[in-house]
């Protein structure tokens, strides 16, 4: 036999012998004639060890172990118990969280074969894109019979749907002569999910034109009452006030207060200062802005808000104007794609500070809403907002903070970004201060809470 192992495939599983044969030979006929040399049976006995090591790695044991794996994913909450074997099935196979969230990851591996595995290895097949930031999702363990070990790690949420791959096990008999490598299909939870939608969102009393469900100062159609006037030629006979005809013999026509919709531009801030995150498994301010963005922006056209993005680089400005059709949601979410990954954007025309804020303001709708999602890390975006109230804009900012690592530089940055926001506030802008522990769930219906008539 060769120094080298020998791989067999047997359907879905790679088998190894490992053997030494060439050395266990040698050694076995040293063995034999300084035992024969000396006259010395022990000797003579001991020399047939090695032979016993070369049968085991030509004819030892290839019965396969039998195991059973269960994925539970969580969200927040710890999975109570772990798999046993007449457990059925309950995982749902898909979880949802947002971005920066942790997800606690148990996997469960049950020996379900009549023997004993004395070497087991397991590694789960976690998504190479989403980093664990606890525990470990890998493990050697030895099994009895239906007994279980289990895998226990903490994943932090990123944008977008990952799925887990197959569990990867290796299992070695006693000897250590015979490997066997194949991956067991998991049960339960296989597919986490990053950007589940909002249910609702309260809007504000900006409107336009368009047909809605926020209420407005004037007449029309809607299901407020409103005023009551002489009656037109023309008018619906549903608007006739019949009981004041049956009262006086007089027409009038009922009007209700008109709801119209709000429009909305989301400005979003995908400057080179949003890049950074505080450590290195932190994410940046842009990635947490843009996600927000998306699931506003997705919410308010649903409803039928017409919704607009603008993203602001630092050399220049892209800008989506509002709608609700197949073409702005694609235009969309071409542009916060690009927010995400900067895109050659700020290699482009460079505007300085100033003139860029002018050039950004003028080319908003006169009257939308306008949120900004900014870390507010300098002072650009504090000039934006006073510059966005100054032209009379409602505006609300939804500002993450980065700035909650333990350094020093950084709790000089976190306090740096609290005057900032003080003094937005100041300007009349309403302010939303995004704790990161925070689930966007909660962030959203607090960031678009009413918002005072112009």
């Amino acid at each position: 036999m060769s120094d080298r192992s020998e791989s067999e495939r047997t359907s879905d599983r790679t088998l190894e012998r490992v053997g030494r044969g060439e050395w266990a030979l040698a050694g076995a006929l040293v063995l034999a004639g300084i035992g024969l040399a000396l006259g010395n049976q022990l000797l003579v006995a001991a020399s047939t060890l090695p032979l016993w090591y070369v049968g085991a790695a030509v004819f030892g044991s290839s019965r396969s172990a039998m195991v059973r794996v269960r994925r539970d994913l969580v969200v927040g909450d710890v999975p109570e118990k772990p798999l046993t074997k007449e457990e059925p099935v309950s995982g749902s196979g898909a979880v949802s969280g947002t971005v920066g969230e942790s997800v606690f990851v148990r996997t469960t591996v049950q020996n379900v074969g009549p023997e004993t595995i004395v070497d087991l290895r397991v590694i789960d097949g976690v998504p190479a894109e989403l980093p664990v930031v606890s525990g470990t999702p890998r493990t050697c363990v030895t099994l009895e019979p239906l007994e279980s070990t289990t895998l226990e790690y903490e994943l932090t949420l990123r944008r977008g749907e990952y799925t887990f791959e197959d569990v990867t096990v290796r299992t070695r008999d006693l000897s250590g002569t015979v490997t066997e490598t194949w991956t067991a299909e998991s049960v339960g939870d296989r597919t986490v999910r990053c950007s589940p939608p909002v249910d609702q969102v309260p809007l504000g009393g900006a409107t336009n034109e368009y047909a809605g469900e926020v209420p407005t100062d004037e007449g029309g159609n809607g299901v407020e009452f409103h005023s009551v006037r002489e009656y037109a030629p023309g008018d619906s006979v549903g608007s006739i006030d019949w009981r004041r005809y049956a009262n006086s013999r007089e027409l009038a026509t009922v009007e209700y207060r008109a709801e119209r919709a709000t429009q909305v531009i989301c400005l979003v801030d995908a400057r080179l200062s949003q890049r950074r995150g505080t450590t290195l498994e932190s994410l940046p301010a842009v990635e947490r802005s843009a996600e927000a963005t998306t699931r506003l922006f997705e919410t308010l056209v649903d409803a039928g808000h017409p919704t607009g993005v603008v993203v602001w680089y630092d050399r220049s400005i892209e800008t989506t104007p509002p709608g609700t059709g197949p073409t702005t949601r694609e235009r969309v979410r071409r542009a916060l794609e690009s927010a995400r990954e900067g895109d050659g954007h700020d290699s482009q025309m460079w505007f300085p500070s100033n003139d860029r804020i002018d050039q950004l303001v003028s080319q908003l709708p006169g009257d939308a809403q306008v949120f900004v999602f900014s870390a507010f890390t300098d002072d650009e975006p504090v000039d934006l907002t006073e510059q966005l109230r100054t032209w009379g804009y409602e505006v609300r900012v939804v500002s993450p903070d980065v700035t909650d690592a333990d350094d020093v530089a950084t709790r000089l940055a976190g306090l740096e970004r609290e005057k900032r926001l003080t003094q937005v506030r100041t300007s009349g802008a309403r302010v939303v201060d995004w704790d990161l522990e925070q689930p966007l769930g909660l962030i959203l219906p607090a960031a678009v809470g009413e918002v005072r008539h112009r």
